[in-house]
């Protein structure tokens, strides 16, 4: 009896974990998509591609929607990107800017096809006036170089983000040209079933019971 209410105790406390902590994980999971580019693989993702005579969300600051490649300005994603995709900032202006989006929801998943990875690209998320998180060119490289190079696979890749804190605004910073972006998704990720988190949570303490009986 006592050791069922030990595994018991270790089924609610495990659960209790699963339910209030989480922490911002990032992939590189993608589809192909339009004119030789990188998507979302998440069907739930609304995805803003550019294509459109309208964007899906409202915009503010030095970015572009472009095609093409602009030396010394802007490089298409993987210098294969065929569609139009953002650079920030505007190759008209400044070598520096930012280029915000305000959403109208909150969400806790963002991907995009992230071109030429630089170290002085950074990209942050609000919720109201509030910054929750923040990463730079550096932080979705490492190990390899965030050097800027149009062509690499590591710098030139689709990364998702998933249990942002809740956010509805996002805002892409460069300190030079440029931080360029394809299909940028943003979504709510769906809450695993209750009955795979129940076989988990079975599973593990199974494999406790075992661990207790090689014990003794």
């Amino acid at each position: 009896m006592k050791k069922l209410t030990v595994l018991c105790s270790f089924f609610l406390l495990f659960f209790g974990i699963i339910g209030t902590a989480s922490a911002v994980s990032i992939s590189y999971e993608s589809s192909p998509g339009a004119g030789n580019t990188l998507t979302s693989a998440y069907d739930w993702a609304v995805v803003e591609t550019f294509d459109n005579n309208s964007l899906l969300w409202t915009w503010a600051g030095s970015g572009q929607v472009v095609t093409g490649s602009l030396n010394g300005k802007y490089a298409a994603p993987g210098q294969t990107d065929t569609t139009k995709y953002i650079t920030v900032p505007d190759p008209d202006g400044a070598s520096s800017g930012f280029y915000t989006a305000s959403l109208g929801a909150n969400y806790n998943y963002f991907g995009l096809y992230w071109g030429s990875v630089d170290t002085y690209n950074t990209l942050s998320f609000f919720n109201g006036s509030s910054l929750v998180a923040q990463y730079t060119g550096t932080s979705i490289t490492t190990p390899n170089a965030a050097n800027g190079n149009q062509t690499a696979p590591s710098t030139n890749l689709y990364v998702n983000f998933f249990d942002l804190p809740d956010f509805n605004s996002f805002m892409m910073t460069s300190n030079g040209f440029a931080f360029e972006a394809d299909n940028i998704a943003v979504g709510v990720a769906p809450v695993p079933e209750p009955a795979t988190l129940f076989l988990l949570g079975t599973g593990l303490m199974g494999f406790a019971a075992s661990r207790r009986k090689k014990t003794k």
